[in-house]
């Protein structure tokens, strides 16, 4: 008698699972050409792919050995291989602390397998749970120009009179289109748990 295939709820069911384990329930569980996305984070996330998938979920896992979901309820849609679902989920991570997540997930089936996968969540306490480190890098007149001196001194005799006297201390002007110190560049890291 043939066994019915695992669906994701078998790596995602509290138990934890080895990496073998999980592979093979990627197979039994995603389409080949599986899309998973992620909207709602600060750079939306879409991966294809079954094997790509299959590596996202395995660092969910990772980080959350007994990830576990719990069915809230499942809203049908007019497209047959569609339904749209309400869940919860979280576990202990490795760090020391607990991942807690509302979904509201968009799942197309084909051929018996999950092919789409939309998932609206909370991207704070994924961000919580997992870390994020943020880089920034800038610069202020990278290529180190200067303005033109504004002129000092006595004007020509045409003219006549002197400039003002805070050209001398002040020698660019304050309407240059780049800063008057010099190059500034700047950098900063953070790491938030």
């Amino acid at each position: 008698m043939p066994t019915q295939p695992r669906g994701l709820n078998a790596a995602f069911g509290g138990v934890k699972t080895t990496l073998a384990e999980q592979r093979e329930i990627w197979l039994e569980a995603l389409d080949e050409d599986a899309i998973w996305e992620g909207p709602t984070f600060e750079t939306p996330i879409y991966i294809v792919g079954r094997r790509a998938c299959g590596f996202f979920m395995e660092l969910l896992l990772e980080v959350v050995p007994k990830f576990s979901t719990q069915l809230i309820t499942a809203y049908p849609t007019t497209e047959p291989d569609t339904v749209i679902i309400e869940s919860t989920g979280g576990g202990d991570t490795i760090f020391g602390g607990k991942y807690e997540q509302r979904y509201f997930s968009k799942i197309t089936s084909r051929n018996g397998k999950a092919f789409r996968m939309r998932e609206y969540c909370n991207p704070f306490q994924t961000y919580k749970a997992f870390g994020k480190v943020e880089v920034a890098v800038g610069a202020d007149n990278v290529f180190d120009v200067y303005p033109d001196r504004s002129p000092f001194g006595p004007r020509p005799a045409s003219i006549g009179g002197v400039y003002p006297a805070n050209q001398i201390y002040i020698p660019f002007s304050i309407f240059s289109p780049f800063g008057f110190n010099g190059r500034y560049l700047y950098g900063r890291v953070a790491v938030n748990f």
